[in-house]
């Protein structure tokens, strides 16, 4: 691959998996467009960029990963003995959870560090972290999250920020996914009273 193709791919990678996201909003055939594409590309970014080709092996196959897996079974255990579907957790470990953690954490991470340091690489996937979910904004400008909008924003920059955080310290996004995994689901055992409360301040 030319170098200049290089550069240039991973706008595009990024302006699809953005594009198909906010199609979600649309009906229910582009959320599986979504979540069905967007492994491809992951794939593809694995194959022909070095720097992620480079990283690839060390981020997936880290130690952290037993930690992650830990989560899911008790997890599972949780929402067996709650008489929740479990099923529930196994669409949740793999979207929201992978989905995001592996681009915004170690795809875009890894184009941004082209340019950037890590530290701001983290601050900037936490802008686009932020974007990505302004999709409820931008099609539903009076609904969800209603007068929450500004605590929604803040706590999506904020986590983006926590999980490039715990990215760089541990050189894999595990740990992120498993925090990222408990706090989605334990958002199942809130009080409906809270209202949209628990859904703003839950990283989605």
């Amino acid at each position: 691959m030319s170098p200049r193709l290089e550069k240039l791919l991973p706008f595009v990678f990024e302006f699809a998996i953005f594009a198909m996201f906010y199609l979600i909003q649309l009906g229910t055939l582009y959320y599986y467009v979504y979540i069905g594409l967007t492994p491809l590309l992951f794939l593809l970014s694995s194959v022909y960029f070095k720097d992620v080709r480079g990283l690839i092996y060390k981020v997936l196959l880290n130690k952290d990963l037993i930690i992650l897996i830990s989560a899911i079974f008790i997890w599972l255990f949780i929402f067996a003995a709650t008489n929740n579907g479990p099923l529930y957790v196994f669409e949740t470990a793999y979207y929201p959870v992978f989905l995001e953690q592996f681009n915004f954490r170690f795809l875009i991470i890894t184009f941004l560090r082209r340019r950037f340091s890590f530290g701001q690489s983290i601050v900037i996937q936490g802008v686009l972290y932020s974007i990505f979910y302004a999709s409820y904004i931008f099609f539903y400008p009076t609904g969800y999250p209603g007068a929450f909008l500004e605590l929604f924003i803040i706590d999506n920059f904020s986590m983006a920020i926590v999980y490039g955080v715990l990215y760089y310290f541990r050189k894999n996004f595990y740990l992120a996914a498993t925090l990222h995994l408990s706090l989605y689901l334990i958002s199942v055992f809130l009080p409906a009273s809270l209202g949209w409360i628990p859904e703003v301040t839950t990283p989605v």
